[in-house]
């Protein structure tokens, strides 16, 4: 039963792995099943040499769970460098020579390799609790935990009986016996798991930020500006809007090209990310239309904060493949203390205020 759990986790993970945008971690994890499992058959075929089935066997185990370690850290944005992953292997290889060649001992190349390898399984584990969002990575963490277990009380049980041959009726060698492959089922299932809910993440990020600015979008806006308001309703605080418009942008767009009016656009909301603390909004809301949502900013600091914007506006140089362009922008101050707090009716008091100031000449802070 084990060998056909292993043998149908590890073609689950390769098949998962192998389609062309197939992230690089799914990728470690489907190659390490697959050196696990040759490795697990050198390690069950006592009739092969012994120096194959007793030593190089545990070693190719090791090296196929280091590279789903390696999987893991990289899923965790980090690494496991080749070297660490040579002396996971190194170990794996020289302690079972030892009692293969050296001092033949059946019961301590078991002992050993159940140690060992619990040892590696529940560092896969902390991985996995350091890095990971509960709720997704709960599975896979559950798996690694159960699959360290019991191979930490099969080499227990190794430890405490000399006699080998009544290993099977042990109740640890029967539990581990079934905690081994509803392991395995966790924790294929749990790393397909983990790699679809980045997906879902990306898909997510991708429906509600421009593509061109990174700024959220009027998705995004709708859906976290509410939020936004809301909290800061509940905490008694004023809800700042300032609107942001490009001044003449087509005429850049018409005398520059649209890649210069792109660099423009990337180049305005880099200067507003420099305005933004950890919870206000930037979205971009229309086609040269920026919009900041402030927590906790009143009018008065909101239209230092514009002026501020608009000045850096001002002075900033815009370059491009050689062209050198300057450019200006008109904004439109609003709050909830002179306004309520729905975010609707902000932005299109801020718009209305916005277009005072190009009507006032440009370049220029309105407030509403």
């Amino acid at each position: 039963m084990q060998v056909c759990v292993t043998l149908l986790t590890t073609a689950l993970l390769v098949v998962s792995a192998c389609y062309t945008e197939s992230p690089p971690e799914q990728r470690w994890w489907a190659g390490g099943n697959v050196v696990a499992c040759l490795g697990l058959g050198l390690t069950s075929v006592e009739s092969l040499p012994v120096l194959l089935h007793g030593v190089i066997g545990y070693g190719v185990v090791a090296f196929g769970l280091a590279l789903v370690l390696r999987g893991l850290r990289v899923h965790c944005a980090a690494n496991l460098s080749w070297p660490a992953i040579g002396v996971i292997t190194a170990i794996a290889l020289l302690i079972p020579a030892w009692f293969t060649l050296v001092a033949p001992s059946l019961r301590a190349r078991l002992c050993f390799s159940g140690f060992y390898f619990a040892l590696l399984n529940w560092l896969c584990a902390v991985v996995v609790a350091r890095h990971g969002v509960w709720r997704v990575s709960i599975v896979s963490l559950t798996g690694f935990v159960l699959l360290g277990l019991a191979l930490f009380l099969r080499g227990v049980h190794m430890l405490l009986h000399g006699d080998l041959a009544d290993r099977s009726s042990s109740l640890a060698m029967g539990l581990s016996t079934l905690a081994i492959p509803l392991a395995q089922i966790c924790i294929a299932f749990g790393l397909i798991q983990m790699v679809m809910w980045r997906y879902a993440e990306r898909l997510r990020r991708l429906s509600t930020l421009d593509a061109l600015t990174g700024a959220l979008n009027r998705a995004g806006l709708d859906l976290q500006g509410k939020r936004v308001g809301l909290r800061a309703l509940r905490g008694g605080r004023s809800l700042a809007v300032i609107m942001i418009d490009v001044d003449y942008f087509k005429q850049i767009n018409d005398t520059h090209g649209h890649p210069v009016g792109d660099e423009v656009l990337r180049h305005l909301a880099r200067l507003l990310k420099l305005e933004l603390r950890p919870h206000d909004l930037m979205a971009r809301f229309g086609g040269e239309e920026f919009v900041l949502v402030l927590d906790g900013v009143d009018r008065a600091a909101a239209l230092n904060i514009a002026e501020r914007v608009r000045a850096r506006i001002e002075d900033a140089v815009v370059d491009w493949e050689g062209v050198s362009v300057r450019y200006t922008a008109s904004l439109g101050v609003v709050c909830s203390d002179q306004h309520s707090y729905d975010l609707i009716r902000l932005i299109s008091a801020g718009d209305v205020a916005m277009y005072e100031a190009k009507r006032a000449g440009r370049n220029r802070v309105a407030v509403g």
